[in-house]
């Protein structure tokens, strides 16, 4: 060091308006409770939580930082009434999701050090009705992630899908932070989260068909269900492609002015085919709990032992296989893990639990404001306002969160005034099932959030903002009048 290093002192590599905001955010997490009254049904400790996931949001959004807000936000639970530091960190990290999500990324690690994916996007991106057509193109993409939501979870379906719309757009020679493989990975997240509500076996609407029928006494048809929100699926690849294309008007010049020699007799190895085949059991594996009689024993243990399980259960397989061509324990973790992206969930699953815990009061109060505006409206009114409340809400807590708050609240009000149930719930379950616009919304709307080489700045944002809107459209004008006929 020399005398001038050392006369320079302390000196930070952020600016001072990083540090100035980073001050308000731990200043929201902490004053808030101390500004700002609790009026019942919320409790002073609902106040606490409420400044925290403000602080938190805070941080995320305009401090644009993750890993930080994220730690901060579970401490500041953690020094709550609401539970222990300790606990606080167990519920966000020990969270199943955030464990799926860590679990899924080594998987696809395995995938990814085999050269699958690149194989894959390269098969995809050859094939002749699409090559040099980047609608065409982009249509296969958005079919291959209807059929992979389909199957699989929603978060799993991504982290299959963004790795494989990232290979393609190498390969045509887009950069990350280019606005062609930014629309795909969002309409991914738009279109497959639409094509998710298909099966009534996923947890979304098993958490509302479960309310539904505690309430009414009554069960949902399946079939007319499956063809409503299949239609709204056909609805929604439509409106993105016609966006995309007409509105957002991304370059697509490398796709169309493609010259790339692709190596169309490149093989797989005994390597890659073994780990190919590894992954389509894996994913089968994971399919069969949604599509087989639950009284089956194969899927009584499939159930018990979850996802997680079976994602955990194929990695020590293969790790204790020992595959000369196969990548290592080290390399598992080091590489294409997305640690922010785990931070980011981990507060978010955390802060969406203390949302529904009785002890804030979160809930009623929400409910106490939502309910005078609802009620006493005509059916179509009260199902636009039940949608764009949802909305909101679904992007500031967890989805399934406010599903399953607000399924009883909207069937008692339905029936008060002879509204179509069925076709009530299925609206609300679209409105919150779309959570993009911020990262607590959605386990698949987090993923972008924390992609921020890809999905740089507040790209995240306004696309939420932009597919959001996509989605109440759909919900009101296509689901509604559909379900009425139908349901």
């Amino acid at each position: 060091m020399n005398e001038n290093d050392a006369k320079q002192g302390l000196q930070f590599g952020v600016s001072p308006a990083y540090l100035i905001n980073s001050i308000v955010a731990l200043l929201i997490m902490i004053g808030f409770k101390y500004v700002v009254p609790a009026t019942e049904p919320l409790t002073p400790l609902g106040v606490e939580i409420l400044g925290i996931f403000l602080g938190t949001l805070y941080g995320w959004l305009i401090v644009g930082d993750v890993v930080w807000p994220s730690i901060a936000c579970l401490i500041f639970l953690g020094l709550s009434d609401y539970t222990s530091v300790t606990a606080a960190f167990s519920s966000g990290f020990g969270n199943n999701t955030v464990l799926l999500m860590l679990f899924f990324f080594l998987f696809t690690n395995i995938i990814n050090s085999a050269g699958i994916i690149e194989y894959v996007a390269q098969w995809i991106a050859t094939r002749k009705f699409a090559y040099g057509k980047p609608w065409m193109l982009s249509f296969l993409l958005m079919i291959a992630a209807i059929v992979t939501f389909f199957m699989v979870s929603a978060t799993a379906a991504c982290l299959v899908m963004i790795p494989l719309i990232k290979s393609i757009a190498l390969l045509y020679g887009f950069k990350p932070g280019d606005k062609w493989p930014m629309l795909m990975m969002g309409g991914l997240v738009y279109v497959g989260s639409t094509s998710y509500l298909i099966l009534p076996y996923k947890s979304l609407p098993l958490i509302v068909f479960a309310s539904y029928e505690a309430t009414t006494g009554e069960t949902i048809a399946y079939a007319p269900y499956m063809f409503v929100i299949f239609v709204s699926t056909v609805v929604a690849l439509i409106l993105f492609l016609t966006a995309c294309k007409f509105i957002f008007k991304p370059d697509v010049s490398k796709i169309i002015n493609c010259n790339i020699a692709f190596d169309k007799k490149a093989q797989l190895s005994a390597y890659q085919k073994f780990v190919l085949g590894f992954f389509v059991v894996v994913l089968l594996l994971l399919m069969l709990p949604n599509i087989l009689p639950g009284s089956l024993f194969i899927v009584a243990l499939l159930k018990k032992i979850g996802n997680t399980g079976i994602l955990a259960i194929a990695i020590v397989f293969y790790l204790a296989c020992q595959f000369k061509e196969g990548i290592t324990l080290n390399q598992l973790f080091a590489k294409n893990v997305s640690w922010t992206i785990i931070f980011l969930l981990a507060a978010a699953m955390a802060i969406s639990g203390a949302f529904t815990a009785e002890a804030t009061g979160i809930s009623p109060w929400m409910s106490a404001m939502v309910t005078p505006i609802v009620a006493g409206q005509s059916p179509f009114i009260f199902i636009v306002l039940v949608c764009f409340i949802c909305c909101i809400l679904t992007n500031l807590a967890n989805n399934q969160a406010v599903c399953a708050i607000f399924t009883p609240i909207i069937l008692s009000i339905g029936m008060a005034f002879g509204a179509n149930l069925p076709t009530l719930v299925a609206c609300m379950m679209a409105a919150c099932n779309v959570g993009m616009v911020t990262p607590p919304a959605s386990a698949t709307g987090a993923l972008l959030h924390g992609d921020k080489e890809w999905v740089p700045g507040k790209s995240a944002y306004s696309y939420g903002l932009i597919y959001s809107a996509f989605n109440l459209f759909n919900a009101i004008f296509i689901i509604y009048p559909l379900g009425c006929l139908l349901m």
